[in-house]
């Protein structure tokens, strides 16, 4: 069966569930965080996270330029990106994908769109951050999908004091 997937301006009847996606989307992330650091520095750092970033990503889905994944009618993804008009760059702020839509290259559409309204909005560059650790390598899959190839590897260490 061949679904209908549409790329759309994020409406603010999309936002709610785009917020139940992005904690679907990071709850792995997130437990993966606790496998590497432990509990004792998982805790002060990421515990209770699942609010603020249904906060920051719904905030930013309002005020950034986004884009909601409609497939048959029904929200299953988004990006958001801002714009620095100064030095012609934008900057992938969020992007996640409902599992229940896997396989259907939902990601990789999104991010070409997003590209190409960047460009369309005069954009000479565009960069995304993500992570190094397994829960994050389908987004590095998909960003590398779209062209981007060159990085910057980054670490951020943690400690009991």
């Amino acid at each position: 069966m061949d679904r209908k997937i549409t790329i759309v301006d994020v409406k603010k009847e999309y936002i709610e569930k785009a917020g139940d996606i992005a904690i679907k989307a990071w709850t792995p992330i997130r437990e993966e965080f606790r496998r590497i650091l432990g509990d004792e520095l998982y805790e002060p750092f990421f515990n209770n996270w699942q609010e603020p970033k249904r906060r920051s990503i719904t905030s930013s889905l309002e005020k950034a330029r986004g884009f909601i994944a409609l497939v048959d009618g029904v929200v299953a993804g988004f990006i958001f990106y801002t714009k620095d008009e100064a030095s012609k760059t934008a900057q992938i702020g969020g992007m996640a994908v409902d599992s229940d839509f896997k396989g259907l290259g939902l990601g990789k559409k999104l991010c070409n769109h997003a590209l190409e309204q960047m460009r369309l909005d005069g954009m000479l560059y565009a960069a995304v951050t993500t992570g190094l650790d397994d829960a994050h390598a389908p987004a590095r899959h998909t960003y590398e999908s779209v062209g981007f190839e060159k990085n910057l590897p980054s670490v951020k260490y943690y400690m009991n004091l």
